[in-house]
């Protein structure tokens, strides 16, 4: 006589299975984020950065090198503000400026502003600020809730020359 006997652990098993289909419905099924790259092909994480930013930075406005002396001439220059960062890519900023010299300071906001944050936490903002198109390069620090910056205004367009050098900045989420 042939006796089916049922697998001990069998009605356990199913009972798992269906507790983890259970969960996985409540908790959604969502497709994983696909990374979005850059012209150079670096992966961009630009939700790592959003929000507002307070910063305060110092340098030189005019900043000129002379390697005879290896002295930076130029007047020192200080410049406070907020960086707004959407999430997306997109930013604004605006700051005061004061150099030496100068008998007030000098409030601007940008025209154009966009960023990009990279996977190793560095990142860059391109934005027209005064009229004159520059560079900034950060690294995320103490968890995204800060960033340290510098930047030289200018690019390789003539009219935008003879902008300042950003030799100290720091940036906090407000």
């Amino acid at each position: 006589m042939i006796t089916k006997t049922s697998l001990p652990y069998r009605s356990d098993i199913l009972s798992r299975l269906f507790l983890a289909a259970v969960v996985l419905a409540a908790l959604g099924f969502r497709p994983a984020t696909a990374f979005e790259y850059n012209d150079e092909g670096k992966t961009l994480v630009n939700k790592r950065l959003k929000g507002s930013y307070g910063f305060a930075a110092q340098g030189y406005f005019g900043a000129e090198f002379d390697a005879a002396t290896k002295l930076t001439t130029g007047a020192i220059a200080i410049r406070v503000g907020v960086f707004r960062f959407d999430g997306d890519g997109h930013c604004s900023i605006h700051s005061m400026a004061n150099k030496a010299g100068l008998k007030a300071a000098v409030t601007q906001n940008t025209t154009e502003c966009s960023y990009e944050v990279y996977l190793d936490g560095t990142g860059k903002v391109d934005a027209v600020l005064g009229g004159k198109s520059f560079q900034t390069f950060f690294v995320l620090v103490n968890g995204g809730k800060e960033f340290m910056f510098t930047r030289r205004e200018g690019t390789a367009n003539s009219a935008d020359q003879g902008g300042a050098t950003l030799v100290f900045a720091i940036a906090k989420k407000q």
